[in-house]
């Protein structure tokens, strides 16, 4: 049975105000079918107070409640109707589907891409297909906190708030203190889990890779069909959402010498571009690639796209007014489509 989405009207016009009941399951595949209801509702009027009750959600994702809010931001980036977002302390879970445990006890599955028998394989620790396992450290968001099932400890709010502070400053420019400061904890309560900025940024960087890890596990079904990969673009690569600004900020700071996570950023960085090119090289087999056209440029542009438009998010987007029409999972559209034969697009 597929996730599904409803949506019930409350209008009072005597306090002009809207809500929005969503049910059902919010995800990264239906979160969409939501926003012409937003759009609609904001454009009444006089404007209305907007609110989304997302109380009695059957289920809730995380990597569908993130770019909803996302692109509910960015279409109204100076908030001229407002909105607010009624939801759960802890996000249900669903019952259509659940991660089966591995045999090791964690969570996530092996972190191996699916590839050709043909295609060249690279010796070492660089091999853009294959990260090292991060199944002996904790993630910010493991397969059962990401849906809900438990809340999250005090170890796992630490993960989070710093993911956060290093997406936005750096690893340079948060310490240990903004770090627990932000999160709301004392200096010495965030050494007990963490003694160092180091081993906290690492633990981070393990909680990207466990997310790529999943990823890598769809390139099969990505590689099928471009429609696969592109409505994937806005799930897993959506340049608002924390975790791609994250890999923006640490990607972009990495390029020093001396930083502590630069090698383990490039390989991740190897490894998504990897996996664009890796459905590239698939639909080119099947001639729904421009000709010509070479799969690993095309994944090195795509994903050098995600990392530009993270960071555009936070500057240019500001300075513009809600016409431009250069939304980022749009833009990354228009790049895929270029890549594409006119048997694929057309």
């Amino acid at each position: 049975m597929p996730h599904s989405l409803s949506v019930t009207v409350h209008v009072d016009l005597d306090l002009h105000e809207v809500v929005l009941s969503i049910a059902g399951c919010l995800t990264a595949r239906t979160y969409d079918s939501v926003l012409p209801v937003v759009a609609q509702a904001r454009g009444l009027e006089p404007a209305p107070r907007l609110t989304l009750d997302l109380l009695d959600m059957q289920h809730i994702d995380v990597d569908g409640l993130l770019p909803l809010r996302q692109a509910i931001d960015l279409a109204d980036p100076e908030q001229a109707v407002p909105l607010s977002i009624k939801a759960p302390e802890t996000l249900p879970s669903c019952p259509l589907s659940s991660a089966a445990p591995r045999a090791d006890g964690s969570d996530s599955p092996p972190l191996q891409l699916h590839r050709r028998t043909d295609a060249p394989a690279t010796a070492g620790s660089d091999d853009p297909r294959r990260l090292p396992s991060a199944a002996a450290s904790p993630t910010i968001l493991t397969e059962r906190a990401r849906r809900g099932i438990a809340p999250r400890s005090r170890r796992e709010e630490i993960l989070a708030g710093a993911a956060e502070m290093f997406a936005e400053h750096g690893y340079h420019g948060a310490s240990l203190r903004d770090i627990a400061g932000h999160i709301g904890i004392s200096h010495p309560g965030l050494m007990h889990h963490f003694p160092s900025k180091d081993s906290l940024l690492h633990t981070v960087i393990d909680s990207l890779e466990g997310r790529t890890q999943r990823t890598l596990e769809e390139v099969e079904r990505l590689s099928v069909e471009p429609e696969a990969l592109m409505q994937e673009l806005a799930a897993t690569w959506h340049p608002g959402a924390l975790h791609v600004r994250l890999l923006a900020t640490l990607a972009a700071e990495a390029v020093s010498g001396d930083h502590p996570g630069r090698f383990r950023m490039a390989r991740l960085r190897r490894v998504h571009e990897n996996i664009f090119e890796q459905c590239f090289t698939a639909y080119g087999e099947r001639g729904l690639l421009r000709r010509g056209l070479d799969p690993g440029f095309a994944g090195r542009a795509l994903f050098g796209l995600v990392l530009n438009l993270a960071v555009r998010e936070k500057t240019v987007r500001a300075m513009q007014g809600p016409t431009h029409d250069d939304g980022p999972v749009q833009e990354l559209a228009r790049m895929m489509r270029s890549f594409l034969s006119k048997d694929a697009v057309g």
